[in-house]
């Protein structure tokens, strides 16, 4: 029995009666109406419908819209900041469409919050709270950071294999892949064996490991995208699955505290709690993104002005045409 195996048997001890409350009314009409929807857009739409609800009243959504067309409902909302306010009015009108209603008003202050969003992001500037947690080295901090995990994690690596250490080791082994590849929490979906249907790692004998990205969010638009890592890279991970080999045995990546799958929100959280120890700065996955775009900002102002004289998309797509080997 591994070490997780174990773990997991004391923890079901200690756990409480399983819930037996059944889903809301309205969440299966929100799974019935949204059927293409994944299982995290139906709890973020959820959420968020509850949390408009909770401007007014108190308790589960109700099974009708009656909640949807009262004036308090619309003025609570209105009063909110543009962050919080764009969130509230896709979940209202999800709820809408829920109830199989309609109404102009919350469709319109959909569309208004969307434009208004979009027409800020084109500018480019920080917002507050990317200004609160940019770290002072940028992108490079995530580098710092990788190795300052590695100095406070080698010894007890070395002592041997641990469910404990296992979670702090995958910790430095995320921050040395974002190095290379600003995923979203998309490591957390990852497999350690080939999958016909889902994300996963090639290892081969010799080379360079590949991350194969069947499922994310722009999959049903570009589709799947396999990644090579740097020859670094792939060194430091085949140390860590040999060490992770002998601590757990399910199929993912990345492991929780318990010695299970560690989920992507869980993720995010460990990586602002070990951002926040290193560098000073709490943040996740979002802000590296914007971190690595921003560090080659040189390199992509330079292809969208030769795309702009060539008369192209500046998306660089065609532009990548008229490049030969």
């Amino acid at each position: 029995m591994t070490l997780a195996a174990k773990k997991k048997e004391e923890d079901e001890k200690k756990e409480d009666p399983k819930d037996d409350k059944k889903p809301s009314v309205f969440l299966a009409k929100l799974k019935k109406k949204c059927q293409n929807c994944t299982a995290a857009s139906i709890k973020v739409y959820h959420r968020n419908v509850l949390r408009l609800y909770h401007l007014t009243e108190t308790g589960p959504v109700p099974s009708t819209s009656a909640w949807l067309k009262k004036k308090q409902t619309y003025e609570k909302y209105a009063k909110l900041a543009l962050k919080s306010r764009r969130h509230l009015s896709i979940a209202a009108v999800k709820a809408l469409q829920a109830y199989g209603v309609d109404d102009d008003r919350w469709t319109s202050a959909m569309y208004k919050d969307a434009n208004k969003y979009q027409a800020i992001r084109n500018k480019n500037e920080k917002s507050e709270s990317e200004k609160a947690a940019w770290p002072k080295k940028g992108y490079a901090a995530l580098k710092v950071a990788a190795r300052d995990q590695w100095k406070r994690i080698k010894h007890i690596v070395a002592e041997g294999p641990s469910l404990g250490t296992l979670y702090k080791y995958q910790l430095y082994m995320v921050l040395r892949l974002f190095q290379e590849l600003p995923f979203r929490n998309t490591f957390a979906t990852l497999e350690i064996e080939k999958n016909a249907k889902n994300n996963y790692i090639e290892m081969p004998s010799k080379g360079n490991a590949t991350f194969v990205v069947r499922k994310h969010k722009s999959s049903e638009k570009i589709g799947e995208r396999s990644v090579k890592l740097s020859r670094g890279a792939t060194m430091a991970l085949r140390k860590f699955l040999k060490y992770r080999e002998k601590v757990v045995d399910h199929k993912f990546f990345l492991s929780s505290k318990s010695g299970g799958k560690l989920s992507r929100a869980a993720l995010g959280k460990a990586i602002m709690r070990v951002t926040k120890e290193l560098t000073g700065k709490s943040f996740a996955s979002r802000l590296i993104r914007v971190l690595a775009a921003t560090a080659q900002k040189k390199e992509i102002d330079a292809v969208a002005e030769l795309s702009n004289k060539l008369l192209h998309s500046t998306s660089g797509k065609q532009t990548r045409e008229y490049v030969r080997k």
